[in-house]
């Protein structure tokens, strides 16, 4: 990252400012994420739970094949 060859660390309010950007673009990027995932969270559960019942059933079927 070019700066005018300036290091960071010469201008300390604007690197706190850069850094209290990043994080507050962090902070609220996270609480995008989680509400997303919060409105589809119910979705992916039901979506785990089938594909297990349907993992269950077929090694039950695969399984009562293979005792003969």
């Amino acid at each position: 990252m070019n700066n005018g060859g300036m290091s960071p660390f010469k201008n300390p309010f604007q690197w706190l400012f850069q850094v209290s950007l990043l994080v507050l673009g962090t902070a609220l990027a996270l609480t995008v994420a989680v509400d997303l995932l919060r409105s589809i969270l119910p979705w992916l559960i039901a979506a785990g739970g089938i594909a297990g019942i349907t993992w269950g059933a077929v090694e039950i079927v695969r399984w009562r094949r293979s005792r003969w």
